[in-house]
């Protein structure tokens, strides 16, 4: 614009005055925008993070309870093994005085309440995961367990202690 469209020199004036006011006005809002665009970035990228960090402590939380419950479950293993050759004792003297059944009953009782089981194997397929050979006989069917030498044992689902079995092979 020049001076000659305004009758005063002061309009000229406060027009380009406006001009500026209206060009930092859009520098500032721009400025104001990219301050407003990098905030939401960082605020995106905290509440990933939060939800990133938050996940993982709930994956420990569990972890560390089902470690909890591993350790307490299994705690008294170490026991539990040491009585084995108890039980075994037992069973050995019970075919001499059938006095001693009720002590071994009540012994096999309190391992029970703490997960020990019996494995129950005479009779049944031989299975290397529960069962040691120690023996091979050659009568019945191919690959069943025709006597038990020595019980087996789990706690908890785990094997505590494999049967000594003797095998039928063809």
């Amino acid at each position: 614009m020049n001076h000659k469209e305004y009758n005063r020199p002061l309009e000229f004036d406060i027009e380009q005055v406006r001009k500026r006011n209206k060009m930092k006005d859009r520098e500032e809002m721009k400025k104001y925008k990219q301050l407003y665009t990098d905030t939401m970035s960082d605020l995106n990228d905290y509440k990933s993070l939060y939800v990133r960090q938050r996940s993982e402590m709930e994956n420990y939380s569990k972890y560390k309870e089902r470690e909890i419950e591993n350790i307490r479950k299994n705690a008294s293993s170490d026991l539990i093994k040491e009585l084995l050759p108890v039980l075994d004792t037992l069973d050995a003297g019970i075919a001499h005085d059938p006095k001693l059944e009720p002590v071994r009953s009540q012994l096999l009782k309190v391992l029970q309440s703490h997960g020990l089981q019996v494995l129950e194997v005479k009779g049944t397929k031989y299975d290397p995961n529960l069962e040691e050979a120690v023996g091979v006989l050659d009568q019945g069917e191919d690959g069943t367990v025709l006597e038990e030498v020595q019980k087996g044992y789990t706690l908890n689902g785990d094997v505590l202690r494999t049967s000594k079995v003797i095998v039928s092979k063809r």
